[in-house]
């Protein structure tokens, strides 16, 4: 089989963290087809300074990444979402351009626009399309504006197939129309060669090192974490906090380090920014306990990802993390509570020994291993191509 992939979700030089669970999941991928990726990348002049749009310019028009072949052509893609409406045609410019031969299926991450574009360029080669929904494509999109609604429920309905990776965003994606026979449940996954328990620190030991892996996003609840943070240290409890994967000179991580000056929480919060995915395990390793204080999170793949490390977690119920996280791997809080928050993580540090790390490690193994996803992902191709063969399509796309 020769999947063509798409995505603006994809890790670069300029954007290392960006889309690396897309990026992880072709790997595997790659033990069951032929892959390409072609990544549109919003065109953008490489201006002095260290701003998103600025790292845009310096992205290559194409590389190998870990042994696959990535392109990312230039597509004009304003900020603030300006002229969203029309971006699918643009992205589709560039997804034309760059395509070299003609796959067997295009497999789209993201409803929009990468999502309506493959299904175009799917109609114009005659070939399926599957696409990912990953949460904020079916649930902030169609609920901002009704045209851009209505440009997710077309790309929708114009795939073969649509993978879904947590009964939230299943819910979602049938609310908008979707033929639940054409919706298949395939989780996030985690690398569980790569994300190990690490030996080399003891829990607890010179103090609790809690961790947050994200964006320095308001959103992403990384202020209700510091408020959390500034109660545990006046009931005198010995804990740090190492924020990763966001500019801390950025907009908000400035907002955020204003933050810490105010509640006193110098020296205790350290920021670090966004890191190439192969220094994560490492960063996980030297942590006790992982945070995801988010206010809507469809998975949450961190969480997987630290638990496959035998960390125990504490995160919101905000969507993806009440199916991921069960009693004996941490707690589930409240959104926007720092006081529930901080109560949540210190009862997992007073009853730290109790968790067994290594049950938490083998149930993700069961669970979330991308070898096994891998070929589920590919078997969900293999039924598409039997469907549809070479010149014909699902009556959703000629509509």
């Amino acid at each position: 089989m020769r999947i063509l992939v798409t995505s603006r979700l994809y890790p670069s030089a300029a954007c290392p963290s960006r889309g690396t669970f897309v990026h992880h999941q072709v790997r595997f991928l790659l033990d069951h087809c032929t892959v390409s990726v072609v990544s549109p990348t919003p065109w953008s002049l490489p201006l002095p300074g260290k701003g998103r749009w600025s790292a845009y310019g310096r992205i290559e028009r194409a590389g190998v990444l870990d042994g696959v072949e990535v392109r990312y052509p230039r597509y004009l893609s304003p900020p603030w979402r300006l002229g969203f409406t029309s971006a699918w045609q643009r992205y589709l410019a560039a997804l034309s351009r760059a395509v070299d031969g003609i796959p067997d299926l295009i497999h789209a991450h993201l409803a929009y626009p990468d999502g309506l574009a493959a299904v175009r360029l799917g109609r114009r080669l005659g070939r399926p399309v599957v696409i990912s929904v990953h949460g904020h494509d079916v649930r902030e999109l169609p609920e901002a504006r009704p045209a851009w609604r209505r440009l997710v429920v077309q790309a929708l309905q114009g795939a073969a197939a649509v993978i879904v990776s947590s009964a939230d965003v299943r819910r979602r994606v049938l609310a908008l129309g979707t033929d639940p026979a054409r919706v298949r449940f395939v989780p996030q996954g985690v690398d569980c060669r790569l994300f190990r328990p690490s030996t080399e620190r003891r829990p607890g030991e010179g103090g609790w090192r809690l961790l947050y892996l994200g964006r320095f996003d308001p959103n992403k609840g990384v202020g209700v974490l510091l408020a959390a943070m500034a109660r545990l240290r006046e009931q005198g409890r010995p804990v740090g906090l190492r924020l990763v994967g966001g500019s801390p000179m950025s907009g908000t991580g400035a907002l955020f380090q204003r933050q810490v000056h105010d509640l006193g929480l110098a020296g205790v919060v350290e920021f670090c920014g966004e890191l190439p995915w192969t220094r994560v395990p490492a960063e996980i390793g030297q942590a006790d306990l992982l945070v995801l204080p988010s206010f809507y999170d469809s998975f949450g793949i961190v969480l997987i990802e630290a638990m496959a490390c035998g960390l125990p977690v504490v995160a919101t119920r905000c969507g993806g993390p009440e199916e991921l996280v069960p009693p004996e791997a941490g707690e589930l809080v409240p959104v926007a509570d720092p006081e529930a928050l901080a109560q949540g993580i210190a009862r997992v540090l007073d009853r730290y020994a109790t968790y067994d790390r290594a049950a938490i490690r083998r149930r993700i193994e069961r669970l979330y291993d991308y070898p096994e996803l891998a070929a589920r992902i590919a078997g969900i191709y293999r039924e598409v191509l039997d469907e549809f063969p070479a010149g014909s399509l699902p009556e959703q796309s000629l509509a």
